[in-house]
């Protein structure tokens, strides 16, 4: 499996995450999202292209939301794998993601 991940800005209210987001693309990654600066008070982020994760990429959407914050822009994550979900749960960080993520069951989103 490649370690490649990528930060792509659709629009500016939109972007993705795809790829291997781990401990070994993560710190890649963070170079380019913590340069990035909002243009609109809210960016959707889909993350259905992860292909696989781990706590690394846990801490980098954090950190994220928290960048985002100081920009005064409001994250939503979208399509967040499961493997992700259950990382966040089993860390109790979900309640750090109150507000930010949109948890899509059985192809409804809520």
């Amino acid at each position: 499996m490649k370690n490649n991940v990528t930060w792509t800005i659709i629009d500016e209210k939109h972007a993705e995450i795809t790829g291997v987001l781990n401990r070994n693309t993560v710190p890649q990654l963070w170079l380019q999202v913590s340069a990035w600066q909002p243009s609109s008070e809210r960016l959707d982020i889909d993350l259905k292209q992860i292909l696989n994760s781990d706590s690394a990429a846990m801490a980098l959407i954090l950190h994220l939301i928290e960048h985002a914050k100081n920009c005064n822009c409001h994250i939503m994550l979208r399509s967040v794998p499961n493997k992700l979900l259950t990382l966040f749960e089993v860390s109790n960080a979900m309640p750090l993601l109150a507000g930010h993520i949109e948890i899509e069951i059985e192809g409804k989103s809520g």
